[in-house]
């Protein structure tokens, strides 16, 4: 199954309050500031979990600007963290190349999806003490 990334609004509307005192700078850094801004708005992850493999990819629009095809082999662990009051967060770590952070996937069945994959493939699944409390907390609702 495929899930895609939900981005936090919040850096983007602090991006562009930084705008105006940027505009008291050299026009290049002013412009070239917008151009990542909106370049980073642009951007979409997704992760398609597959029985044999996970596939990440980065797209502008429908290009793929990133790709990557990871097996059990090119998989260290998967970590899975907390961040904030209740938002669940997985890392890949990934042999040979960067570790790809799930932290915006916010849909429980990816959780449960992932740590399958992990268990049915041997791979090391880690789990910080915050992460086992959200799961404790979240099991008794």
């Amino acid at each position: 199954m495929t899930y895609s990334v939900e981005k936090p609004k919040t850096i983007y509307i602090i991006l562009i309050l930084m705008l105006p005192a940027l505009s008291f700078t050299d026009k290049i850094i002013y412009f070239t500031t917008v151009f990542i801004i909106l370049l980073i708005s642009l951007l979409r992850s997704y992760l398609t979990i597959h029985p044999e493999h996970l596939e990440y990819r980065m797209t502008i629009f429908k290009y793929t600007i990133y790709r990557i095809v990871l097996n059990k082999d090119n998989i260290k662990k998967i970590k899975f963290g907390r961040i904030g009051w209740s938002t669940k967060n997985a890392v890949i770590k990934v042999k040979g190349s960067f570790n790809i952070s799930m932290t915006q996937f916010n849909k429980e069945e990816f959780v449960l999806e992932l740590e399958q994959f992990a268990i049915t493939h041997g791979i090391e699944v880690q789990k910080t003490k915050d992460y086992k409390l959200l799961e404790r907390y979240y099991s008794h609702k």
